[in-house]
């Protein structure tokens, strides 16, 4: 294999990551659910994990949704956990000793992968989902469970099957119970917990070079949008660092 082959290789690993890859799915289709598209009508899912278990962690972006401009191009913060149940305290703040992008003062937000199940592809799959979007969820989880609490003391909407669409005004999404044949929930079922969903590749950490990219081409639409002078700057020298392949 040539060099040439071997880049595009790599490229093509990148894109297949951020897209949560599609192992076991049909062509187009990614672990992550789209939001706009498939949850545009409402899709039946079974939930695999409740709120305290989703995996948490942080992006920068920055963009103007009137103009359509993106600023700072989305991608995780170097300064967040690499699986579920970390202390949301340590990563509430920027680090800057750890990611460039907090060390340039680029906007940082709260993101949420939500675990589930889907149906009509027979496997699981993510909600990411932005911290605004994920509260709106938990207050319907949060109800529905507290409802049906009042005769089942042990319910848990955990494994069973929720209705997840776009909110009357269009702005976030709900969460209301659903039905589907018992048969195939318990297949469903089978995959809370499972050890297949490796959260820390579906986040796509970065290396600092792809960081300080972005950070760059961002710095020449709009430098108020990063601290250039931050930029000039490296953790370490490039000769005393491994290359991250």
């Amino acid at each position: 294999m040539g060099v040439r082959e071997w880049l595009r290789e790599r490229e093509e690993e990148r894109k297949k990551r951020a897209n949560g890859g599609n192992d076991g799915l049909p062509e187009g289709v990614t672990r992550y659910v789209r939001l706009g598209s498939e949850l545009a009508d409402g899709k039946v899912f079974a939930l695999l994990a409740g709120p305290d278990d989703w995996y948490f962690y942080h992006v920068h972006e920055d963009g103007d949704f009137a103009t359509r401009t993106t600023y700072v191009k989305k991608h995780t913060c170097l300064h967040s956990p690499k699986d579920v149940g970390a202390d949301f305290g340590e990563f509430a703040k920027r680090n800057p000793s750890v990611c460039l992008s907090c060390k340039a003062n680029a906007k940082r937000k709260l993101y949420f992968m939500v675990p589930v199940y889907d149906f009509e592809y027979r496997t699981w799959r993510i909600l990411d989902l932005k911290e605004f979007h994920a509260m709106n969820l938990i207050d319907d989880y949060d109800k529905l469970e507290k409802a049906a609490k009042k005769f089942a003391k042990d319910y848990t909407l955990v494994g069973d099957v929720v209705l997840i669409q776009k909110t009357s005004d269009g702005k976030s999404y709900s969460l209301t119970s659903a039905d589907i044949d018992e048969e195939i929930l318990e297949e469903a079922q089978k995959f809370i917990g499972t050890d297949e969903i490796k959260y820390a590749e579906l986040a796509n950490f970065r290396d600092e070079e792809d960081i300080r990219k972005f950070l760059e081409e961002a710095a020449e639409v709009d430098d108020s949008k990063v601290d250039v002078y931050a930029l000039r700057e490296r953790f370490a020298e490039p000769d005393d660092v491994d290359p991250k392949f």
